[in-house]
This record gives C-alpha cells, sequence and structure tokens, in this order.
C-alpha cells in the first residue's frame, strides 16, 4: 500500500505532460493551419490588386495629393544612387479636416497624436538598396517623431520605395510592422507606373518571407503616415529633400517645402563625424588628466590642498560623471568604429572621474576632517548612500537634458540652459575660497585656462554645432554658457595676478590679518617686566626652531618676527615655512590666514 501513492503520482504526472504536449501540438497545428490560410488568402489579393480598384492615394484630401502630385511631377534633379543615411527636421503640423477616413478612436499606451499647429521633430533613419536604372529600389528604415517640448510621440518602421531616375521616394510609417504593411506601400502609390513597380517588387521580397511578419490583428492600432519625398541636388555626401507626410487615419499633416527641406547624411559622412568627435573628445581627456596631475602636484601638503575648493572639484566629477553616461549611451547608437570609440571614451571619463575624485578627497580630507571621519565611521553604507546620492543626481540631470536638449520651445531652452549653467559654476567655490584666503597662488594657469577649455568642447559641439554628429539643433544661449564660464576663468586667473580680493571695494573688505604687527607681552609678570626694562631681551621662544624671538622696538615693528591671530610668536622665516605645509598654528591648532 505504501507504494500505491508514490505510483499514482507519478501516472498522474506523465498524462499531464502527454496531454499538454499534445494540446500544444494541436495548438501549433491549427495556428500553423491559419497562418497558411492566412498566406494564401493574402497572396490572392495581393496578385490581384489594381491601382484602379486599389490605390488610397486618391482618397487622400485634395491639397496633399496635389502637393504629392507636384513632387514626382518635377523635373528629374540630381538623383542619389542611394538614399541610406540619418535625416533630420521640424515642421508645424496641420490637421486637414478633409479627411473621411479620420480614425477617432483611443491610441494605444505609448502613443500620441501631435497637436494642431504644433511643431513636430522627425528624425529618420533609412536604409536603401542602390537604386537600378529603370526600376525602383527598397527602402527600409526607422522615423522618431517628438512634438514642440520634446515629448517622444511615436517610432515608425519605415518600408517603402526610392527612384533614383528621378530622386523620389514613398515611404509609409507604421508603429509595428505587419503583413498589411506591404500591400498599405502598395496601394499609397501615387502613380499607376509606381503602383506596378512597387507590386513587383514586394512580390520577390516577401516571397516566402510573409510568414515572418505579424498578422494585422496581432498589432494594435495607431497613426499610420504616408510619405512623399523629392531629393534635390546637395553638396558633398549630404541630402535635401522635400517632404510630405500625411496619417490619413488621425488627419496629421507634415510638409517639408524647399525652404525647410528634410537634412541628412550619408551613412559613411555620420560615421566620419562620429570617428572625428570621439577622437577629439578623448585627446582632450588626457589633455585634462595631465593638467590635473599637475595640479595635484602642485598642491600637495596640507597648505597646499586648504587652498583648492573641494566643492570645486565635486563639480568636475558631476561633469565627468555626466560625459560618461552620455558617451556611453551614445556609443550604443553608432557603427561598429564608433561604438568602439565612444566606449573607450566613456571609460576615459571615468579615468578622468577617478583622478578627480582622488584628488577631491584630499582636499575635503583638509577642509572637512569630521565628515570624513564620519563617512569612514559608516563602512560601506556610508560610502553606499554617497554614491547612490552622486547616480540620482546623474539620472535626474540626464533624463532633463535627454527631454530637453531636441527642442525650440523657448521655456525649455531655459530649463536646459539653467541645469547648464549650475553644472558649469564649478569655478565659482573656488573664486568664494580666494576671496576668504585673499591669494590665488596655488591654481596653475594652465590648469584653469586647459580645464575650462576642454570642458567646453561638449557642449559647444552638440549646441553650437549645427553639423554635429547627434543631430542636435543648436542653441543660442550655449553662448551665453561660455561667456559665463570664461568669465569664471578670467575672474581665477585676475585673482592669481591682483589678489583674491581685487574686485572688492577697499571699505568692504574683510580685515588681513598683520604679523608684522607689536607682539603681545609675556605671559608671566617677570617676563613682562624684564621685556619693558629692555625691548631687545628676548621675551618669547619660537615653538618651530625652540628658539628665542627678539622683537624689535615698539614704535617700529620688524620682520624678524611673525604674530599669529592666535596671539603665538614665531620667527618669520620659521612661520613662513611651517605654513608652506600646513596652515595651522603650531601650538593650539588655530586656523592660519595665508600671507
Amino acid at each position: 500500500m505504501s507504494w500505491a501513492p508514490k505510483h499514482f503520482y507519478i501516472a498522474l504526472v506523465v498524462t499531464l505532460y502527454l496531454l499538454f504536449a499534445l494540446g500544444l501540438r494541436w495548438i501549433l497545428a491549427d495556428a500553423a493551419a491559419d497562418r497558411d490560410d492566412f498566406e494564401q488568402a493574402w497572396w490572392l489579393s495581393f496578385r490581384q490588386m489594381t491601382f484602379a480598384r486599389n490605390s488610397t492615394f486618391s482618397a487622400l484630401p485634395d491639397s496633399v495629393r496635389r502637393s504629392a502630385e507636384a513632387l514626382f511631377a518635377a523635373p528629374p534633379a540630381a538623383a542619389h544612387e542611394t538614399i541610406s543615411g540619418q535625416y533630420l527636421g521640424q515642421w508645424p503640423v496641420a490637421y486637414t479636416g478633409q479627411t473621411t477616413a479620420y480614425w477617432n478612436g483611443t491610441l494605444p499606451e505609448g502613443y500620441l497624436r501631435p497637436a494642431n499647429s504644433s511643431n513636430v521633430a522627425l528624425e529618420m533613419s533609412l536604409d536603401a538598396d542602390p537604386a537600378v536604372r529603370g526600376s525602383a529600389s527598397l527602402v527600409s528604415g526607422t522615423a522618431q517623431l517628438r512634438n514642440g517640448v520634446g515629448t517622444y510621440l511615436t517610432t515608425l518602421d519605415l518600408q517603402g520605395l526610392y527612384w533614383g531616375d528621378n530622386g523620389t521616394a514613398m515611404l509609409f510609417g507604421v508603429p509595428e510592422i505587419s503583413a498589411q504593411t506591404a500591400m498599405d506601400v502598395v496601394r499609397a502609390m501615387p502613380s499607376r507606373h509606381a503602383f506596378e513597380q512597387a507590386q513587383a517588387a514586394y512580390s520577390q521580397t516577401l516571397d516566402g518571407q510573409l510568414l515572418s511578419y505579424k498578422l494585422p490583428e496581432e498589432v494594435k492600432d495607431s497613426c499610420s503616415y504616408q510619405m512623399y519625398l523629392r531629393f534635390g541636388a546637395a553638396p558633398g555626401e549630404q541630402y535635401r529633400a522635400q517632404m510630405i507626410m500625411f496619417a490619413p487615419n488621425c488627419d496629421v499633416l507634415l510638409a517639408a517645402p524647399s525652404t525647410q527641406p528634410v537634412a541628412g547624411v550619408t551613412d559613411a559622412v555620420f560615421r566620419q563625424k562620429g570617428t572625428r568627435y570621439f577622437r577629439t573628445a578623448l585627446a582632450l581627456l588626457v589633455v585634462q588628466v595631465v593638467l590635473l596631475l599637475q595640479q595635484s602636484r602642485r598642491t600637495k601638503t596640507h597648505a597646499g590642498l586648504s587652498m583648492i575648493s573641494h566643492y570645486m572639484l565635486l563639480g568636475q566629477v558631476v561633469i565627468d560623471g555626466f560625459g560618461f553616461h552620455l558617451h556611453l549611451i551614445g556609443s550604443m547608437s553608432s557603427g561598429l568604429i564608433n561604438m568602439i570609440l565612444g566606449f573607450v571614451t566613456a571609460v576615459a571619463y571615468l579615468f578622468s572621474m577617478s583622478f578627480n575624485i582622488r584628488y577631491l578627497m584630499g582636499v575635503w580630507r583638509v577642509h572637512r576632517p569630521d565628515s570624513i571621519e564620519a563617512l569612514v565611521s559608516q563602512g560601506r553604507d556610508g560610502i553606499l548612500k554617497l554614491y547612490l546620492r552622486f547616480y540620482a543626481v546623474m539620472a535626474v540631470g540626464l533624463y532633463i537634458i535627454y527631454e530637453f536638449s531636441n527642442t525650440r520651445d523657448m521655456s525649455s531652452q531655459y530649463l536646459l540652459a539653467a541645469i547648464l549653467a549650475a553644472i558649469y559654476s564649478y569655478w565659482l567655490p573656488q573664486i568664494y575660497l580666494n576671496v576668504q584666503r585673499g591669494v590665488n597662488r596655488h591654481l596653475r594657469v594652465d590648469y584653469i585656462i586647459g580645464i575650462t577649455a576642454t570642458r567646453l568642447f561638449v557642449p559647444a559641439y552638440f549646441l553650437a554645432c549645427p553639423d554635429n554628429a547627434a543631430f542636435i539643433r543648436p542653441s543660442p544661449l550655449i553662448w551665453y554658457l561660455v561667456a559665463y564660464n570664461l568669465a569664471q576663468a578670467a575672474v581665477l586667473v585676475l585673482q592669481r595676478l591682483l589678489g583674491g580680493r581685487f574686485f572688492i571695494p577697499p571699505p568692504l573688505r574683510p580685515a588681513e590679518h598683520d604679523y608684522c604687527a607689536v607682539p603681545p607681552p609675556p605671559a608671566d609678570e617677570e617676563s613682562r617686566i624684564d621685556a619693558e626694562q629692555d625691548a631687545s631681551d628676548p621675551a618669547h621662544t619660537c615653538s618651530i626652531c625652540l628658539m628665542p624671538v627678539v622683537a624689535a622696538p615698539l614704535a617700529e615693528p620688524a620682520a624678524a618676527h611673525a604674530v599669529t591671530p592666535c596671539l603665538h610668536v614665531y620667527h618669520g622665516e620659521c612661520l613662513a615655512s611651517w605654513m608652506e605645509i600646513k596652515l595651522e598654528c603650531p601650538v593650539c591648532r588655530t586656523p592660519l590666514p595665508p600671507t
């Protein structure tokens, strides 16, 4: 009897497995049969399509149809062999109000319909077969639409044809490619000749490949776009195209006239741009590390480190953190060479950040010894919290920069400019520290100029160069950022030449300590009486060299002695040598102002 339950459970498991296998086989066989039936019906419908019966081009609103016909009827321009490349443009949206096929349903989650009269930015990547004279070449690609404030609208998969003889193209964009897409591409062709060429091209391409596409019922309804383009002459390996882009089921129209065409570059040019940028960025990072090492050697003593602002170094660490994440993300969207160079550049940013963090910890230990000890006492938890805060700032900043860098909306541009201005205020803490201390002899001039120039390269390249590798539109506000950062550097250089408080009016400057002041009387009564009887007798002992300090006559203070704010007396040379190492009183550890 003890074996019966065991045998029962084994039999039950085997039975359930067999039922599951048979059921799964039946389901798959039924699905395959449905697929076969669909494919046969699809091919029958596809081959029987004619321009007169099945064209959707004639159903377009009159204004859209006439504009598309004008593009295709214009005299042939300087045609390109291929239109593979990266494209960018931004235009206002218009609702025609003339389409009867407008789908007034709710769009699926993640898809938005552009608002009427709003600006929409188009970023497009195309991959086209080389054009063959007298025939059309297949085109595929992706396009991303964003509204005027940078908010994501939709990503489109593109399918279509390009005619190299006259430089025209017709593309059909949907959020999800299905088996129906190829049929929609053919039906949207603007002429009988184009209709028949598209039908022949897709018949060859889809033969045996149709089952790899989704069924129409497996995709969500959303805005689908018909794009009619005409490519004109452009310098070098660049593209310029007029475009009519219309979504019949959402009544959305985008028009790119000859005065504001779709702009693009070939994939080769795009890769060259990326390669040049990554190489330049990598070289500038090497320069930054060299400058940082030279600066750290100059201020390796306690006194030198106390003259450096840890907030200034923290600001540079934040910039390196942004650089690391942005270049790591950018390396994932390019070719193999750019991917390798982008990854190396991201690692170089990480390397530069590690050097800055090391220097920062040394400076921080001098300025805030209590906080360092508290951090060390917390162990791994304290360090983990510190890193979590740092990466939280990185994540928020990256999101804001990503959302607002590709828009011309001025409120968003001002927000982006404010964030960049805050990040690039890293010299201000050092200027403030120089005012407090009254000097600025510890920052090298080549470090100030070199760090300022190299750290301005990335924002200036992407926000000032109209031909940048990321297709980010220039913003005039970048020049305010450049002027702001250069002004900070100029103040630092002038502080080194004219003193830390040169720009503060004399009445407002804090009082500076006079190390040549009259020495205080000795603490014990006997020594004080002796000093009054003969001012040339030693009344104090230098705690550095342990030799007597001979004070000058009371009416003529001499440089032979030095008096600290805490009223301890030393030889002037002894105290000067000590303050090169540590800005603390050797007796009571009171912080000493620099001379």
